[in-house]
């Protein structure tokens, strides 16, 4: 079974008798439009969530929430390993641009797929921001960005985890050779 077929099985399981046929059809649309990665699924499960709590029930809202969460855990990783990529501690200040506004943070750490972002005040999970990561050895890099989860002060370092959307060529070589060199 795939991601989204165990999704609608979820949604279809938890608000089969809160919500009509109608509701359940149009929330599993929004799960049909995302595509089969964890960014595009956290983001409908914000979606479909939001929906619930707006339509239904903020309680329901939060537990369906926190089951998509956990599937989505569970399926972004191949078997066997944790990440994608090889992740490197790093305290670098980083530039985002979130709804017209720059905000100075401070990264945790850095792979080539994303960063793990220092902050009080996270932005909300399917966040789209500009980036501008200042790297000591390679200057500027630019990119697109998601947020993908955050973290609040009782789980752990408060912060937000942002998957890298749109990064041209270059600054994706320039930042694999600084992570490799960051390694050694």
């Amino acid at each position: 079974m795939n991601a989204k077929d165990h999704f609608k099985e979820i949604i279809t399981e938890r608000l089969g008798e809160n919500a009509s046929t109608m509701f359940i059809n149009r929330t599993l649309e929004i799960i049909n439009e995302a595509a089969e990665n964890k960014e595009s699924l956290m983001s409908a499960a914000d979606r479909v969530s939001k929906r619930i709590a707006l339509f239904i029930d903020e309680d329901l809202s939060k537990k369906v929430f926190d089951i998509l969460k956990a599937e989505i855990g569970n399926i972004s990783s191949p078997s066997g390993t944790r990440r994608r990529h090889a992740r490197v501690v790093l305290s670098n200040k980083v530039y985002l641009t979130y709804k017209g506004n720059i905000h100075e943070l401070y990264t945790s750490n850095l792979s080539e797929g994303g960063m793990y972002i220092k902050t009080a005040m996270p932005f909300p999970v399917g966040a789209e921001v500009g980036i501008r990561l200042l790297l000591e050895t390679v200057g500027d890099i630019h990119m697109k960005g998601v947020v993908i989860h955050i973290q609040h002060p009782v789980e752990h370092t408060p912060g937000m985890g942002i998957a890298f959307k749109e990064i041209k060529n270059e600054a994706q070589w320039a930042l694999r050779d600084f992570i490799k060199r960051a390694q050694t």
